[in-house]
């Protein structure tokens, strides 16, 4: 065991941890508000899954490359200067972004910050592990994991608010003044931090085993693979499942780290006296088990659970795994450096790999399975150990290889796209959902390029028609109302045009202003008495367009923009019309529930139950478009037991309030842009004048209308819907 200055370890008990501890969590929540909220922003800017995979990726790179690095400076100079240049430096990342404003740039400021939170965590840790020993360790590191973990309770919850309104000068604003707060703190510690760590470590017994130090590092490896997985497509899991707030997700991503956090101190105390090896493999099982059935979640109680079993797998093993690693030799600063950076490895190669399983099986959930399984496995090798440690060294060795090749078994079989009818299957991130495209015909390299080329188109239009992109076309009219005309891409000015035509037809019950209102971060949410003064705000007439030069203009200042009624169809046509020139003669896209199909096919397509799991039935379609609306999307549940309706996202522009005539529309039409609109159309206007404004306009288009007692209404010609038996 390390015999340790004792003069040391009072001064840094009675002085400095307290400071210290504060320094690690103001600098961990700064980390943690950015982290959060990034994955958010590349949903907005819709950028795909591989990409925000990598940007992760370069994130855990840093920390990896960061971390054997400033343990071993710290062993050798001390450990303030570190630390104070981690901290200032992350302060003024943020001009960074002011220089140039692009989400290329936060994946910049997102890999530096990588280097001085990788660096703050070892040092810090090094530090720690040098004031005391025996059981007192593990307590002491419970405590610094708490403040640690505190990071991704509270940094997602301030990173949610801050992001309300789509803007990320705010998170960023919250990030350099945590990361000065931790500059300060650890200023006025800093004389009394170690001057050189080694210094105050010599041991006896320093040479751990091989086989010990292969064994924590990587079970090591495999818990960081599942939390880097978590931190970069948590969220969107989240969000694709369940459609919720950046708040509301916030607040779901956050209880894992809340359990965590709660427990530690806890844990910390009564598994002190435990083997550390097995007490870091227990948890590590047991996280790696909440992994696993995070994979097959869809509710939000189902969400709550896994978080809840994660939160206690990390707070078992956490302290125990960092009280092994302190003691593999004297130098802290290095043995602790190897241990971040295996665990950053993992960091790395999670966020990767699940960014290449959702391109390969066109799922959010298997990637999560598969790392979980890898996280296990990875584990059984300390377990043996510890198990060892007990004089049970054969049954160990029994039982950890048994639990292998029992966890093999539970390896999903749907790794890959089923392909027996010769069907390539593409998948990635965009507009804010899992999109695929399925096209007929065999695999082959000038598909693959047509179908990467067809969501790089998706995530182009998605920014320039999103009113949230303030330098996309919409963006910039919003900005520009009552001031000046803009001019817009040929696609927005097409889409505009569009958009006036159906508001025409639907004598404003689709309106393209209504961005007035729904501007305004969770403006459902709202009394109607809030937007008493937008009514004259809600005016297509108002607006003014110019042909020849593709310009728009927004009269009135208050006037805003929103195609969310129509753009993610008119999206979906330019996939398919990218296919279509690429040759491709049959194909579907898909995005978030809505479909454009093409070809010589017929395609079978679910209808969504709105109020329960799974569909009410299929449909039949070829050659033709489904878009889907409904209450369920983004909304909440009302609080008064008197009011049964629910506030959500599909505003009717006479009410100013949530439309109630329906609580989901299915609409069939030749293209996705017309099935779009006429989806959001009709659901305002209800069964009795929907149908009627259907066969006066749209007499090739059909819809369907759920109601609020579940029956169901459609016009004529809506494709014949077989019902599930099971619905509910």
């Amino acid at each position: 065991m390390p015999i340790h200055n004792s003069k040391f370890s009072q001064n840094l008990t009675r002085f400095n941890i307290p400071l210290l501890m504060g320094a690690v969590f103001a600098a961990s929540l700064g980390t943690g508000v950015f982290t959060f909220t990034l994955p958010l922003m590349n949903l907005d800017e819709k950028a795909g899954g591989m990409w925000l995979g990598s940007g992760f990726a370069g994130y855990f790179l840093a920390k990896l490359l960061i971390a054997p690095l400033s343990g071993n400076y710290a062993d050798r100079n001390g450990s303030s200067k570190p630390l104070l240049l981690s901290c200032g430096l992350a302060f003024l990342l943020p001009l960074l972004y002011l220089v140039y404003p692009a989400i290329e740039t936060l994946y910049v400021i997102q890999f530096i910050l990588g280097l001085c939170a990788g660096t703050v965590r070892t040092v810090s840790m090094a530090a720690i592990g040098t004031s005391m020993g025996g059981e007192k360790l593990s307590s002491r590191f419970a405590v610094l994991s708490a403040v640690m973990n505190s990071s991704f309770l509270l940094g997602p919850l301030l990173g949610g608010l801050l992001y309300i309104d789509k803007d990320y000068l705010p998170v960023l604003g919250a990030m350099s003044a945590f990361m000065g707060l931790a500059f300060i703190i650890f200023s006025l510690c800093a004389k009394h931090l170690p001057t050189h760590i080694a210094e105050h470590n010599k041991t006896e017994d320093i040479s751990p085993g091989p086989r010990h130090f292969l064994s924590i590092m990587t079970a090591l490896f495999g818990r960081g693979m599942g939390i880097g997985s978590l931190i970069a497509f948590y969220p969107v899991l989240l969000k694709s499942s369940l459609q919720l707030s950046p708040g509301s997700t916030a607040l779901l991503f956050s209880i894992p780290s809340l359990a965590t956090v709660l427990l530690l101190p806890i844990s910390g105390r009564l598994l002190a006296g435990f083997e550390r090896r097995l007490t870091t493999a227990t948890g590590m099982l047991i996280s790696a088990l909440a992994l696993y059935i995070l994979g097959s979640c869809s509710t939000i109680p189902g969400f709550m659970f896994t978080g809840i079993l994660s939160g206690i797998g990390a707070a078992i093993s956490m302290p125990a795994s960092m009280a092994v690693c302190s003691e593999l030799g004297c130098a802290k600063g290095k043995a602790l450096g190897l241990a971040n950076m295996a665990a950053n490895i993992g960091f790395m190669a999670g966020p990767l790999f699940c960014g290449l399983m959702v391109s390969t099986s066109g799922q959010i959930d298997t990637p999560f399975k598969l790392t979980a399984i890898v996280g296990a496995i990875s584990a059984l090798f300390i377990l043996y150990e510890g198990i060892a440690q007990k004089g049970f060294k054969k049954s160990g060795l029994a039982f950890a290889t048994l639990s292998a090749l029992g966890l093999f078994l539970l390896v999903p079989q749907n790794l890959e796209q089923n392909r027996e009818d010769q069907t390539f299957r593409y998948s990635d991130v965009a507009m804010g959902t899992v999109v695929n495209l399925t096209i007929p015909g065999g695999d082959n390299s000038a598909t693959r390029t047509s179908a990467k080329e067809t969501v790089t188109i998706m995530h182009h239009l998605q920014k320039d028609l999103d009113h949230r992109n303030k330098r996309g076309s919409i963006g910039r009219v919003n900005h520009e109302a009552g001031k000046k005309s803009v001019r817009v891409s040929d696609k927005a000015f097409k889409t505009i045009q569009r958009g006036i035509e159906i508001s025409e037809k639907s004598a404003g019950s689709f309106d393209i202003t209504i961005g007035a209102i729904t501007t305004t971060p969770f403006y459902y949410a709202l009394d109607k008495s809030r937007f008493a003064g937008h009514k004259e705000l809600i005016n297509y007439r108002l607006l003014e367009i110019d042909p020849a030069e593709n310009r728009v203009f927004l009269p009135k200042k208050g006037m805003a923009l929103d195609l969310g009624g129509l753009a993610k169809g008119t999206i979906i046509d330019a996939a398919a019309e990218h296919l279509k020139r690429s040759g491709i003669k049959t194909a579907m896209v898909e995005a978030g529930g809505d479909f454009m199909a093409f070809g010589d096919r017929n395609w079978t397509i679910g209808i969504r139950n709105p109020r329960g799991k799974g569909i009410i039935g299929h449909i039949k379609i070829k050659n033709s478009a489904v878009c889907g609306s409904g209450d369920y999307y983004q909304f909440i549940t009302p609080i008064s037991k008197d009011d049964k309706a629910r506030k959500h996202h599909i505003f009717d522009p006479a009410l100013l309030q949530s439309s109630a005539e329906s609580i989901a529309t299915t609409t069939v039409a030749p293209d996705a842009e017309t099935a779009d609109a006429l989806a959001t159309t009709v659901f305002i206007m209800g069964p009795a004048k929907g149908t009627k404004f259907m066969e006066k306009h749209f007499p090739d288009c059909s819809a369907m209308w759920i109601l609020p007692d579940m029956s169901i209404v459609s016009t004529k010609n809506f494709p014949s819907l077989t019902l599930n038996k099971n619905k509910q």
